[in-house]
């Protein structure tokens, strides 16, 4: 999970470094914060195996347009051109820096995991079961279904058998 808080914290935070710095308007830190945490809710599924390029650079990048979505519709001036070049080139920015720093980091995290794995102690577990167990329950012979089914639909009739 703290995965998915650093993509958060880090695409959103820039994604609003960058409106801003393109002459956007800045939102109050309590929305800039639930939106990072949405954006950290949203990549929980993906915190069960490696991340690569692609999808680190996916995530950005819907993150950035939809962050910049968020805050044209905030801005006190709705009626304003929302995306102009300064405004395109400093999210493009925003996505580059992002996505390198989250690739790395991505890598580093994954490395430092395999060595501690190979040096650390392995959890001990019982070995696997290579039989099925089988629990012998004293009870009447093996009978062949025929007969069992026999026994059931045509009942015997007649005296019982008087001892010899």
């Amino acid at each position: 999970m703290t995965r998915c808080g650093v993509i958060g914290l880090s695409s959103g935070l820039l994604a609003v470094v960058a409106h801003a710095s393109a002459g956007g308007h800045l939102p109050p830190l309590p929305h800039v914060l639930a939106f990072a945490a949405a954006v950290g809710w949203a990549c929980g599924p993906l915190t069960d195996r490696q991340v690569g390029l692609g999808e680190i650079l996916g995530l950005v990048v819907s993150v950035q347009v939809t962050l910049h979505v968020f805050l044209a519709l905030l801005s006190r001036h709705p009626r304003e051109p929302v995306t102009s070049p300064s405004m395109l080139l400093a999210h493009a920015l925003a996505t580059a820096v992002v996505v390198s720093a989250l690739t790395g980091a991505e890598r580093a995290v994954f490395r430092v995991a395999a060595v501690l794995a190979s040096v650390l102690p392995r959890p001990l577990t019982p070995p696997p079961a290579v039989a099925p167990l089988r629990i012998p329950i004293a009870g009447h012979p093996e009978q062949p279904l025929s007969e069992v089914l026999r026994r059931r639909t045509v009942p015997r009739r007649g005296p019982p058998l008087l001892p010899s």
